[in-house]
Formats: structure tokens, sequence, C-alpha cells
């Protein structure tokens, strides 16, 4: 039986515009004949004569002093601060479809893919996706001609369309399947479906997308975000730029912050980075995943507005895990802040207590002395939390005992690991290198307790919990759990060449380069 419809927590990977054309100016069209003739005027001496043009007369000093020029206001183009994706691209999806999450529609009733297929609902030559991203129980995508496509579960709005159903036509489904193996689905979810574009105003291009557990977000080519769905907390929703205001099913413009050149979200958090290098952050704050200086741990002036984070200027990227957060400054200073009971943050203080939280960013100094080189990206799961190096190397720190970081815990110094109370190794406080990976790496992705790491090759690895087929991997001798990185390969996407992944709580996404074929990291002519 599929388990029960739940907002599962989840944590994860921009065309040109062109010139408005100008109106040529309007004719004046010149006078007719007989317009000529209505001059001419019968005078009261009975005698025609041709009507005067009057002379117009000059305004005197008198009329004219203290009278400004009137200036004429020409509207300013905005500048353009990011380009979508152009590369369209091949859609493998694997993990649980109990409510659509794969957007495979009526292409199967299988509650459970168990490794990557092609979705023959996102062709390449056809829909085109650019770019995807995934929530806890949704995704959303954007096409090569600026459309945004959205599936999976729409509970809180979170994919800015109507997917009610008929209720005769879900029981006649639900009459027609007899496997226990299968599922009902709303199809309208299970279906990627467009967004209206009238929503957004004309001329709209979006770059990036971006989506949490239960909302979905929109970056413009001018820096401005759009959102809809909601927020959620401990005590459930807590509402969508206001507290009074539980959901937004329509997108709607984020006020307060522009001039953003990319987004990143956590399950239940956004961070926004803009061109002048600062960052701001809003949603929930119960775990201080904001960063910002509120009044207190829930309380604050609004957390579900933007707020600027408390950090240094000059930051150049961000990242977000599940409940902490990452910013990444110009002179490669990593800085980290949040949930901390796992030492996911990188700041070994607390690590291990069941509260620990790091309330404000504070930089991840073991990064500069362990990483390889100035960091890349950096990423975060639940638990734990990982970067790539600029040298192509991963390293990868926090909760051991869920598989989710892939590494043997026997190769752990006993200085970097955290106990629990039997004794056995819990956390790892250090970041370090992970391992088992051939070839430069450059993106990672993680879930919740599961990640991805891609290849300049375009070879991708997976490890972590595996229950669902979220990390594209067969259960192997009874095993459901990848505890190593291990090469993603079956019939669907050996000798393809895999750009990034998109991870969801029980589910994920390949995304390949179309029409360019490797085997075994060398591109081929397709034979």
């Amino acid at each position: 039986m599929p388990p029960k419809r739940q907002a599962t927590v989840s944590k994860r990977n921009v065309g040109k515009p062109a010139a408005d054309a100008e109106k040529a100016p309007s004719r004046r069209s010149a006078p007719s004949k007989a317009t000529e003739k209505e001059n001419e005027k019968v005078t009261t001496a009975g005698r025609k004569r041709k009507a005067e043009t009057p002379v117009e007369e000059k305004p005197t000093d008198s009329a004219t002093r203290g009278r400004k020029k009137k200036k004429e206001v020409v509207e300013k183009e905005k500048p353009i601060l990011t380009h979508a994706p152009t590369k369209r691209l091949d859609v493998y999806v694997f993990g649980s479809n109990c409510y659509g999450e794969l957007g495979l529609g009526d292409a199967t009733k299988k509650a459970e893919i168990t490794g990557p297929v092609l979705n023959p609902k996102m062709p390449a030559d056809g829909l085109g996706l650019v770019h995807i991203v995934s929530g806890g129980v949704h995704s959303a995508a954007l096409t090569h001609d600026n459309r945004i496509m959205t599936w999976g579960v729409n509970d809180e709005g979170t994919l800015a369309r109507d997917t009610k159903e008929d209720k005769k036509s879900v029981e006649a489904r639900e009459d027609e399947s007899e496997d226990e193996d299968e599922v009902t689905q709303n199809l309208k979810e299970a279906t990627p479906g467009q967004v209206d574009p009238s929503l957004f105003p004309e001329g709209t291009v979006f770059t990036q997308l971006e989506a949490t557990d239960s909302a979905t977000f929109a970056l413009t080519q001018e820096g401005l975000v759009y959102g809809w769905g909601t927020f959620r907390g401990n005590s459930g929703k807590i509402g969508f730029f206001e507290a009074d205001k539980k959901i937004v099913e329509k997108p709607a413009l984020v006020p307060g912050v522009e001039n953003v050149i990319k987004l990143a979200a956590g399950a239940q958090h956004m961070l926004a980075l803009t061109a002048s290098g600062l960052v701001y952050t809003w949603g929930c704050e119960e775990q201080f995943q904001l960063g910002r200086r509120l009044l207190g741990r829930v309380t604050s002036a609004n957390p579900l507005m933007p707020g600027l984070c408390a950090l240094p200027t000059k930051i150049v990227d961000i990242g977000a895990g599940s409940y902490h957060s990452f910013a990444v400054r110009q002179n490669g200073a990593v800085y980290g802040w949040g949930s901390n009971n796992f030492g996911q943050t990188g700041i070994a203080a607390r690590a291990g207590e069941s509260d620990a939280v790091v309330q404000y960013p504070t930089e991840v100094k073991p990064l500069r002395k362990h990483a390889a080189g100035a960091v890349k990206a950096v990423e975060g799961g639940k638990d734990h939390s990982l970067v790539v190096t600029e040298q192509g190397k991963c390293l990868i720190w926090g909760r051991i005992d869920n598989k989710a970081l892939g590494l043997d815990p026997a190769t752990m110094a006993e200085e970097d690991v955290v106990q629990d109370d039997l004794g056995r190794p819990r956390i790892l406080k250090t970041p370090t290198l992970l391992p088992g990976i051939d070839g430069e790496i450059v993106s990672v992705a993680s879930g919740p307790d599961h990640s991805f790491a891609i290849t300049k090759a375009g070879l991708a690895y997976s490890w972590g919990f595996n229950t669902n087929y979220q990390a594209g991997q067969p259960h192997r001798d009874g095993n459901e759990d990848v505890e190593r990185p291990t090469l993603l390969q079956n019939k669907h996407i050996t000798g393809k060449k895999i750009l990034f992944a998109a991870t969801g709580g029980q589910f994920g996404m390949l995304a390949g380069e179309h029409g360019h074929p490797v085997v075994n990291g060398a591109q081929t002519n397709g034979a």
C-alpha cells in the first residue's frame, strides 16, 4: 500500500531577450480639397475671401518667466542579470510515484520506478525542458520557450494551476486497477501542466526556478522573484508573505527583494542572492535557518517577508539544506547557519545535541584547511552537507548512521567523529574527501538522506537512503541503502551524458544532454 500522502522533507540544482520593437511615429494626413474649400468664408460685405492662417503669437517674456521646460520622461530599460539555460534535456525519472511525483501521467500506474527511465511526457524535441527543480512531492521545470511546467502534489497550491478531477473519472480508474503495486493518481497532477503565463506581467522572461517542500519560486531575467504555495512550521501552515494568508495559489511578486541573480531553497525557507552580493532570506525561522537578527526563536518582525541575512558583504554563492543554509564569500570563505544537531552546518560546536542550532552565519573554518581549492558549490540534505571544489573534488560531513555520507566509518579519524551512547560513530564533524568517484565532479544534489554527484564526463553517482529507490539504484543482496558512491547505469542511461540531478523527498530525476551520447566519458557519433 502506498504511504500516506504528505509533504516529505526534501533537499537537493538560466533565453536571450529580444529587444523591444520601436513603434513608428504616427503620420498626420494632408488636408483634402474639400477641406480647403471650407476655409473660404463669406464676408459681411458679400465678398469671398480666403481664410487667413492665424499667426501663432509667441508668448511674452512675462508669460514664460518662471515656467520650467517639461522634461520628457523616458523609462529606463532594466538590465538583464541572468539568462536561462538553452540545452534541451532528456529527463530520466525514478523512485516513488504514488502521487504523480515523476510526471509520468497515464504512462504508468506503478507506485515505484526502480531505476532511471526516460519520461515520455517530457520529450526534448517537443516540450523541450531546459531546467528542473524538485520539492518534497512536486517538481517544476522551465521549457526552451519560456513556459513553466509543474507536476506532483498540489495540496497547498504548489503547482499554481487547477488540478481538480472529475470524481467519476477517478472512480473508473480505481475500478480498472487490480494490481496492489499500482496506484490511482490524479492525472492532472501527475502530468506536467503549464502555469498560465497571463498570471505574470507581459514579456516576463524566466531564468531559474526553485522549490521548497510546499512552495515554488521563479526568478526573472531582471532579478524579480515570483512565488506561490505556503510555508510550514512545526505546527502546520504558517503562511505566505503574511501569517493570515496561509496559501497563495497563484504566482505573486515577492516583495522587498530585487536584482536577484540566484535562488536556493530549503525544506521550508528561501535564500536569494543579489547582484551586489547581498543575501535575503524568508520562510520558516524555527531552526534559525534564516540567519537574520530576529526578536526570538519563533517571533520576529515578519520572517515570511524577505529580510537581509546577517552576512558580510561580497557573497558570490548560496546553498541550502533542509533546515540549514550556506553562503560563499568572494574570498572563498564559506558561512553556515541553522539546524546543527548533526553538525550539518560545518560548525562543530554542540554537534550531537538534539536542539543544537547556529543562530547567525558563522564561517566554516575547517573548509579553509580541508577544501582542495576554492569552493565551487555547496549543498545540504537534512542532516548532512557537501561541497564541490574548483578542482572537482567533493567534501562531505554530518550524520554517519543513515548512510548519507557514502563513507566507511572505519576510515574516519577519531578526533573528527562524535559517537553515540553506545560508542558507535554518529557524526562526522570535519569536511572529508569523498572517495570512489572517477573524474572531475561538476555538480552535486542532495535529498534528505541521499546524494548525487555528476562528473564532467557526464557520469552520475549516488549513495545513501534508497528504500523507495530515490537514489536510483536497485536493491542489492537484500540491502536497500547504497553505502558508497555507486555509478548509476542501466539500459536507459548507460552511454548518455548526464548534466545534473534533481532530488525530491522519495524520488529523483537525472537531466541528460539531448542528442549527445557518451560512452565511458568519451563523446561518440551515436553509433
